[in-house]
């Protein structure tokens, strides 16, 4: 989405695009608690099995070298290579989708229910993208609808805060600190699960520089497929 500050990414948590850089950083920052790397940059973790401190429900995960988790809050989790924050996995729980008005407010959009189901259903319907899918899938012990999402070559609408880049607002959080963004050529794999008791998780695996999105996938796969979500 949207780096600048990825969730404008708004975070604590961070947004995306600089809008390249704001819109990420803001975007994460509307994420939830993220981490600040050191001046020096990010430290990678060693390789192995780590599980969510703070991200609900718990999930476990398994990192390859050179990947580190600079945001876990209880809405929001990051996963990227310490190479670039151009790339990652980010993990939303309920994140609701956003208004379309042309100022991208931190607002939701009103009447979109809140299964996997109806955000996929309105995600495809949504004036910019361009999707793919909707796939079954089953990640991490939860079930639920895959979409592949890019922006479509004719959209030229720009949210005020991305310079001109093209952008189709997608998610914000309940507390107004969220907002995910996807812009340019960014390409997006979104998986839209369901959290028995109610509720729903996102992991959208994410290269807001699309010429990135071949690398992301394969690196990507194993660290998706080692995701396991405790019971709620």
């Amino acid at each position: 989405m949207l780096p600048a500050s990825r969730p404008a990414r708004m975070t604590t948590p961070i947004v995306r695009a600089a809008a390249l850089v704001v819109v990420a950083a803001l975007v994460v920052a509307g994420c939830g608690a993220a981490a600040t790397p050191a001046p020096s940059g990010p430290t990678a973790l060693a390789p192995g099995t780590y599980s969510s401190r703070s991200f609900q429900p718990a999930v476990t995960f398994t990192l390859p070298a050179g990947w580190w988790n600079p945001a876990d809050s209880a809405t929001y989790l990051a996963l990227q290579p310490v190479a670039s924050d151009l790339a990652g996995i980010h993990l939303f729980r309920d994140p609701q989708p956003a208004s379309q008005d042309p100022s991208c407010p931190t607002t939701a959009e009103p009447n979109v229910g809140a299964t996997s189901v109806a955000l996929a259903t309105w995600i495809r319907g949504l004036p910019g993208l361009s999707v793919g899918g909707p796939l079954l899938v089953t990640v991490g012990g939860l079930q639920g609808v895959r979409l592949e999402v890019s922006i479509a070559k004719d959209w030229t609408a720009s949210c005020p805060f991305a310079n001109g880049l093209p952008t189709v607002p997608l998610f914000v959080g309940a507390d107004g600190q969220l907002r995910w963004v996807a812009a340019g050529s960014e390409r997006l794999r979104l998986d839209l699960l369901d959290v028995p008791g109610g509720g729903t998780v996102v992991v959208d695996v994410d290269a807001f520089d699309g010429a990135l999105w071949d690398q992301l996938q394969a690196d990507a796969a194993p660290i998706v497929a080692s995701l396991h979500f405790a019971a709620p």
